[in-house]
């Protein structure tokens, strides 16, 4: 099983691909950050995966194994400016 990592991706939506495997909470969030605007929504997920080839899909996308601390997070001005993200509205 992988260590455990930090993901964030779009709210109420199944893949997690504004942040990919960040060490930490803050590092998820500053990468998603910078990609949405304020008022914007996005979750965030602690979890840990596998690297065996049994676990995939048809696809080959192995997901999730176990999870914790989900959460979901607004973009605010503060946020913006805490990763010198300059396009907020």
């Amino acid at each position: 099983m992988t260590p455990w990592s930090w993901y964030a991706g779009e709210v109420d939506e199944f893949a997690y691909d504004l942040a990919c495997d960040e060490p930490t909470r803050e590092a998820a969030i500053n990468a998603a950050v910078t990609q949405l605007e304020v008022g914007d929504q996005f979750q965030i997920i602690e979890a840990r995966s596998s690297e065996a080839k049994r676990h995939a899909d048809d696809d080959g996308i192995i997901s999730f194994l176990r999870t914790r601390n989900h959460e979901l997070v607004t973009v605010t001005m503060a946020l913006k400016s805490q990763v010198g993200g300059h396009n907020a509205n």
